[in-house]
C-alpha cells in the first residue's frame, strides 16, 4: 500500500472538531492530494471549506467517495455502521479496495457491527480499522478545529482477527502522519480503559454540574459562588449532549460497572465522614493527590 502522502484523495465524513482538525493537519504536514468533506449539512460543510479544513465538499455519498482510497468517518459513533452501509451501497464492488476507519469513542459494538456487515455485503472490496484519536475539546464544530490537535496525542487502533494487515498499516500511517502516536488495543479493552479514563469523568462532571445547579437558598445560588475549582471540574460537561448520549449507550455495560464502583466509593467515604475517621479521609486524599502529581509530571 502507498504512504498517505502518495494518495490522491482522502474523504472525511463529518468535518467538525475532529474531522476538521484532521483535514487541517493533513495539509499542514504536506498532504498534496484532495481532502474531501462529506456530510449531510451543506452549511456546515461550506464552513469547513471556508476554514480550509477540506478542499471540496458534497452531501452525495457516491460523489464524496469517488476516487478515494481512504475514508475517515468522524461522526457520532452510533451513526457509523449506517454510514458504512451507505458507502458499500454507493461503491462499485469491482473497484479497487477502499479502506474505512473512524474516530469514534467506543469500539466493541461498533467494530462488531461493521465487521459483520462487511463480511456479509462487502464483497472483499472494503477493509475496516477501528480508530480513536485521544484528542478533542468541550468545544464543537469546525470553527474549533486545530491543525496541531493530534500532535503527540495517543490514537488507539482496535484491530481484530478479521482486520487486514495492510489496512491497519495504512491507518496507522495516517495518524502518524498528522503527529499522533498509535496504540493497538482490542475493541473490548479499549472500551474498558476509555470508559474509565474518558466516559466516566464526563458523566461525573455532568452530574456534579446538575447537583450544584440545584443548590440554592434565599440569599443566592451555589452557582453564584462557583469559582475556578468548579469550572475546572465541570469543563467537559459542556460537550455535545447528542455525542455523549451515543457514547454512554454504546458503552453501557462498562459504564454501569464503573457507576457501581463510584457508588461504592461514595458510600465508603460517607461512612468515613459519619465516623469522623480523619486518618482514612486524609489517606484517600493523599493517594488522589499523588496520582494527579504523577500525571502532571509525565
Amino acid at each position: 500500500m502507498p504512504k498517505i502522502q502518495q494518495l490522491r484523495r482522502i474523504t472525511i465524513w463529518g468535518v467538525g472538531l475532529i474531522g476538521g482538525s484532521l483535514g487541517l493537519a493533513l495539509k499542514k504536514n504536506g498532504f498534496q492530494g484532495e481532502r474531501v468533506g462529506l456530510g449531510r449539512n451543506i452549511g456546515r460543510l461550506e464552513n469547513a471549506l471556508a476554514c480550509d479544513a477540506v478542499d471540496t465538499v458534497t452531501t452525495e455519498v457516491a460523489e464524496g467517495i469517488r476516487g478515494s482510497d481512504l475514508v475517515v468517518i468522524c461522526t457520532p459513533v452510533e451513526l457509523i455502521p449506517m454510514l458504512v452501509q451507505h458507502i458499500v451501497e454507493s461503491v462499485d464492488p469491482q473497484r479497487d479496495r477502499i479502506v474505512l476507519t473512524d474516530a469514534g469513542s467506543t469500539k466493541s459494538v461498533l467494530v462488531r457491527s461493521v465487521e459483520e456487515y462487511l463480511q456479509a455485503h462487502g464483497s472483499g472490496a472494503f477493509s475496516f480499522v477501528g480508530g480513536h484519536p485521544m484528542a478533542g475539546s468541550h468545544e464543537t464544530g469546525v470553527s474549533a478545529a486545530r491543525e496541531t490537535l493530534f500532535e503527540n496525542a495517543k490514537c488507539i487502533l482496535t484491530p481484530t482477527e478479521n482486520t487486514d494487515p495492510d489496512a491497519l498499516a495504512w491507518v496507522k500511517n495516517l495518524w502518524e502522519f498528522v503527529g499522533a502516536i498509535p496504540y493497538l488495543l482490542s475493541p473490548e479493552i479499549h472500551d474498558q480503559l476509555i470508559g474509565a479514563a474518558s466516559h466516566l469523568p464526563h458523566l461525573i462532571a455532568s452530574i456534579l454540574t446538575n447537583t450544584v445547579a440545584n443548590v440554592e437558598a434565599d440569599d443566592g445560588k451555589a452557582l453564584d459562588f462557583a469559582a475556578t475549582g468548579f469550572r475546572d471540574s465541570t469543563r467537559i460537561a459542556a460537550g455535545s449532549p447528542d455525542l455523549w448520549t451515543g457514547i454512554f449507550t454504546q458503552n453501557s455495560d462498562v459504564l454501569l460497572s464503573l457507576i457501581d464502583d463510584i457508588v461504592a466509593n461514595l458510600i465508603e467515604f460517607k461512612t468515613l465522614l459519619q465516623t469522623d475517621n480523619l486518618v482514612e479521609i486524609e489517606r484517600l486524599l493523599v493517594e488522589a493527590r499523588a496520582v494527579v502529581k504523577k500525571r502532571r509530571e509525565m
